[in-house]
């Protein structure tokens, strides 16, 4: 099992080196999960993907609806696209 601190160590890293410094690992949970919500997958679907037993959870805390974070869609397009 990976250990939390060096993760949180090696993500602290990369985030910095891509000038995204608030950026945590939860952005990209929350990012799969509204991806799911907005392709119209179903709730459950996405408590699987994100390894959640209750659907509420993923439901309450991951598939709200809040403001668009363009800093999140644009790291994401650098990470993806390896730049």
């Amino acid at each position: 099992m990976r250990d939390p601190d060096n993760f949180n160590k090696q993500w602290r890293k990369v985030r910095d080196d891509l000038g995204v410094p608030d950026v945590t690992s939860h952005s990209f949970r929350k990012s799969v999960a509204t991806l799911i919500d907005d392709a119209g997958l179903s709730a459950r679907m996405g408590a699987d993907q994100l390894g959640h037993a209750k659907v509420s959870m993923t439901q309450d805390r991951y598939m709200r609806r809040g403001k668009v974070h363009v800093e999140v869609a644009a790291l994401l397009d650098r990470v993806i696209n390896d730049e």
